[in-house]
């Protein structure tokens, strides 16, 4: 395993390299250009308070400043599995100003199951910025301290097991269809608008279990407990410690972790590709300046970060989609239950 203190120091290396380019010459190259020129906004698909809304906060000051732009204006437009978020910036004006930030996997199964309101040929990939793999939660206070222990009440119990997600379509969502397939567990699927209510209802034991995000889900570390990862190793010490699913499981899981990621509309980066190439280098910037990496580690997101690049970020959708296929009539079964 990778331990914390030395993703720190490599992560810190890369800062002290960073450091030496300011921002005020990178500022001023950009305004150079003339982009931006007007106020730079980041749709956010979910309510405030959850995982995507708490790393755009960490991000965008910074990435502002490389921009030589002011901070971002935050605009949250949850709800339909992002679509609304994604109309929202289809309606916006394609001059590369307005920004999505969004786990990759909802835009992948938006463009399955919601073939006829949105395709990927929409969007253009700027980068991601960190990748979340999915774990298993209950309440603090829960009887289960075991994968055995959870899934052999589930099979037991006189009604389905219930497991809160952010939003269909996510890959928490698609975790739970894979548990539920696998293991043959009745588990009633609850989506919520966004990961903070997802959380907060397996805190409050309103549902039996959550499916989420590793780090989004960390500001509900105190209230809950983590029977598993899927993944194959938890990435930090000393902060869950979830045991890897292959390690708990008497059946493989597939590897499921959210990339969070920007895109822009896919008008704006075709009329304007100088701005998108802009975006995305200074995007990648960054992920490696003092500035960023300082909250990251204070945030305990530094294990997490992560940058792929626009073409990176469509060969991982198209690798999702085709590992995640046999899912899909699981998932549409719980959309239609929804």
């Amino acid at each position: 395993m990778t331990s914390r203190l030395t993703r720190r120091r490599f992560l810190h290396g890369a800062a002290a390299v960073a450091a030496a380019t300011p921002l005020l010459g990178l500022a001023g190259r950009a305004r150079a250009q003339g982009f931006p020129s007007r106020q730079m906004t980041a749709i956010i698909p979910f309510a405030p308070g959850g995982g995507t809304d708490r790393s755009v906060r960490l991000v965008t000051p910074t990435w502002a400043q490389l921009l030589g732009a002011d901070d971002f204006l935050l605009d949250h437009s949850p709800g339909a599995g992002s679509l609304i978020a994604q109309n929202q910036m289809r309606n916006a004006p394609h001059d590369a100003h307005t920004v999505l930030f969004t786990p990759a996997p909802h835009s992948a199964w938006l463009s399955v199951l919601e073939a006829q309101s949105f395709q990927m040929d929409q969007v253009a990939w700027i980068g991601s910025y960190f990748q979340d793999p999915n774990v298993l939660l209950v309440a603090k206070d829960s009887p289960y301290d075991t994968m055995e222990d959870f899934l052999d009440a589930a099979a037991n119990s006189d009604r389905p097991f219930t497991a809160s997600v952010s939003s269909p379509l996510s890959a928490a969502h698609a975790a739970t269809v894979a548990l539920r397939e696998r293991s043959g567990v009745p588990l009633r699927v609850i989506p919520f608008d966004g990961g903070g209510p997802a959380r907060n209802a397996v805190a409050g034991g309103h549902v039996d279990c959550c499916v989420a995000p590793y780090w989004s889900a960390s500001n509900v570390m105190e209230l809950t407990k983590a029977l598993t990862i899927f993944w194959p190793e938890d990435p930090t010490e000393g902060l869950w410690d979830a045991p890897p699913a292959d390690d708990v499981l008497p059946f493989s899981m597939p590897y499921l972790s959210e990339p969070y990621a920007a895109q822009v509309s896919a008008q704006s980066a075709a009329d304007h590709p100088d701005r998108f190439e802009r975006l995305s280098e200074t995007f990648q910037e960054t992920l490696e300046h003092p500035d960023f990496l300082q909250g990251a580690d204070d945030q305990d997101l530094t294990p997490f970060v992560s940058f792929m690049g626009p073409r990176e970020c469509d060969e991982w959708v198209a690798d999702y989609l085709a590992l995640l296929d046999e899912f899909r009539p699981g998932m549409e079964a719980d959309l239609e239950e929804m």
